[in-house]
């Protein structure tokens, strides 16, 4: 089977951007940086959004600097391990619809695992831990 011309340029070309973000992250530092935008919730209530400091924690995780990444946005650190587990369950079941044949028990759960992590009952869990981490991060000191 081959790839669509049209796919494949797109496959190309989402690449292409993922490395410049990339690049563009690992180099130029969020805090020190003025062309980064900042986040307007925090700029109007003074609250830290969610999102606050993602931009910084990228930045730390892209030079290894795990703990400071860690500071900036604990969420975003850890949900990275959980979006990449999805990358790779959707990928396993998309090449168990070209090759039915493959690994049909492995498929089998890789197909179980994306339904049951990221489907259904595991919505209302993801927001609500993204609402308790916004709770948090602004009203303890250990976030």
């Amino acid at each position: 089977m081959s790839v669509r011309p049209g796919r494949k340029f797109g496959y190309i070309a989402a690449a292409i951007i993922l490395a410049a973000a990339i690049a563009v992250y690992s180099i130029f530092d969020p805090e020190s940086s003025v062309f980064w935008p900042k986040c307007p919730f925090y700029m109007l209530t003074g609250l830290e959004c969610p999102g606050c400091g993602s931009q910084r924690a990228i930045h730390s995780l892209l030079n290894g600097d795990l703990l400071s990444a860690m500071h900036y946005n604990l969420l975003l650190v850890l949900a990275i391990p959980y979006l990449l587990l999805y990358v790779l369950l959707k990928t396993a079941v998309k090449i168990h619809e070209k090759v039915p044949g493959l690994f049909p028990g492995l498929m089998k759960l890789c197909g179980k695992l994306e339904m049951a992590l990221y489907h259904g009952p595991a919505l209302p869990v993801v927001l609500a831990v993204i609402l308790l981490f916004w709770i948090f991060r602004n009203f303890t000191p250990c976030f």
